[in-house]
């Protein structure tokens, strides 16, 4: 009998399950993301929707500080012990609470002290509103990553983004205003968080508990990886809040819509390392080979996703800004190319830093995401002012490339893994070519050249050996 390791069948297929039913939800999500940023683009034009984008990208910032790395820890603790998930999230449930509201204070005083006008100050403070249901509807969530139940959540949230679409449509339809834009999200924030616990209950009894003990114990765990996620997220969601600072709101507008459709993007991966993390929590405890076939296996996936998005985004890129914000926001597309490359390459920086993360190396990446930070922040007060809204791009995309190159170093000589990469220059070949033919068409509608893109990417790929049924089978198990 073989000694190499293999994963538990019931657990291959409950990932695999998790995995496509959040696929397809979303994928919903996706949907209705895009759906609103077209209402809400043409509703409010550049201008304010620029203003929307930044007092949502303040609050999203100072959110990644309210968690301080609670929900990765409490998901990877009850991934090793699941006896004691009732009183962890329980308590993770007050805590984060506590420090939503805290930060969202913080918040109000911050905005007085920056170069705001008032219609800013005061979407920050309706903001606060989803932001702090939504810290409280992770802390539930918790529960359903570590049991590999992601399924269930995306049910949640798509019943609430759904109720936050149906809000807006609305607004739009009476002439609302401004404001009432804003406080849609809390519509949808709240339906989700109801949802997320009627169906957590089913699963376990996480009741509010505020025990002194197990929050310092939280805390302790939580504090390094918090500060290692948020420098690592920091410097993405600093750059709308610096274009603010030395740009006007249009500006603003014009790379927060390129920003958003990035966003909406990072849901893929997003979908795979919600079921990833924990189980490179356990197999980096248990075995170092499932670990190392996990990060290859996420890795080639990234890959093969990313590749065609970024060349693709080159081509399609003013007409995709076009259809989704209308001839006002044309200016987008050179920040939208540019952010297509970045993002493609977090998808990979994410996965290395998870992985240190779950394999206790959190240390390491938190000094990764600090000089990530520091050189993104360098840079930006360097070219901002100059350059506008190509040079805030262009400097998220040198950050990841140092984020890369700094986590696939540290992954192996803190982790002892070696990722392959197997397919990439098969991904980047088939992705080259397929670029370069709809660049020939580009005068074809886009309901026209992104089919096309798919059926040109996904035949290179197959004629390169990227899609050799051996492989495929491999990267399932």
């Amino acid at each position: 009998m073989s000694s190499r390791p293999a994963a538990d069948g019931s657990v291959v297929r409950r990932v695999a399950w998790n995995t496509a039913a959040q696929g397809a939800g979303k994928a919903v999500i996706l949907t209705i993301g895009l759906a609103s940023v077209v209402i809400t683009t043409r509703y409010l034009g550049a201008t304010g929707y620029g203003k929307v984008a930044l007092a949502f990208a303040f609050i999203q910032m100072l959110g990644i500080l309210a968690d301080v790395g609670l929900l990765t820890v409490v998901v990877r603790e009850i991934s090793r012990d699941p006896a004691s998930t009732d009183r962890l999230v329980g308590n993770a449930l007050v805590l984060r609470l506590v420090l939503s509201l805290a930060l969202l204070a913080l918040a109000a005083l911050a905005s007085l002290a920056l170069s705001w006008d008032t219609q800013v100050r005061v979407a920050v403070l309706i903001a606060g509103v989803p932001f702090v249901l939504g810290l409280v509807n992770s802390a539930l969530v918790a529960v359903l990553q570590a049991r590999l139940r992601m399924d269930r959540a995306v049910v949640a949230d798509v019943i609430g983004r759904a109720a936050s679409f149906a809000a807006l449509v609305l607004v739009v339809t009476l002439d609302a205003g401004f404001y009432a834009v804003v406080a849609t999200a809390a519509v949808g924030a709240l339906a989700t968080l109801l949802v997320t616990w009627a169906i957590v209950f089913r699963e376990a009894r996480p009741r509010p508990r505020a025990e002194r003990a197990v929050w310092r114990r939280l805390l302790v765990l939580a504090l390094p990886v918090g500060a290692a996620l948020a420098v690592s997220e920091l410097y993405f969601r600093l750059d709308t809040l610096l274009v603010s600072v030395f740009r006007p709101y249009d500006e603003v507008g014009l790379y927060a819509l390129s920003y958003r459709m990035v966003e909406l993007i990072g849901i893929l991966p997003a979908i795979v390392m919600t079921s990833v993390f924990p189980l490179l929590a356990r197999y980096l405890q248990e075995s170092r080979e499932l670990a190392a076939r996990t990060v290859d296996a996420a890795g080639d996936l990234f890959v093969a996703i990313g590749a065609p998005i970024a060349a693709g985004g080159l081509v399609v890129a003013p007409e995709l800004v076009r259809l989704i914000g209308g001839d006002e926001f044309a200016g987008s597309a050179g920040p939208l190319r540019l952010l297509l490359f970045a993002i493609v390459l977090a998808f990979v920086s994410g996965l290395f830093g998870h992985a240190l993360i779950a394999g206790g190396r959190q240390g390491s990446a938190l000094r990764l995401g600090i000089a990530a930070l520091v050189f993104n922040l360098v840079l930006n007060v360097a070219l901002v002012p100059p350059f506008g809204i190509e040079a805030a791009a262009a400097v998220a995309l040198a950050s990841e490339l140092l984020l890369v190159s700094g986590g696939l170093v540290l992954v192996r000589r803190d982790l002892g893994l070696r990722p392959h990469f197997r397919l990439l220059w098969r991904a980047t070949a088939a992705a080259a070519v397929m670029a370069a033919v709809l660049a020939l068409v580009s005068e074809l509608s886009l309901a026209l050249l992104l089919p096309l893109g798919v059926v040109l990417y996904a035949a290179g790929l197959w004629l390169l050996g990227g899609l050799d049924p051996r492989r495929l089978r491999e990267l399932r198990t």
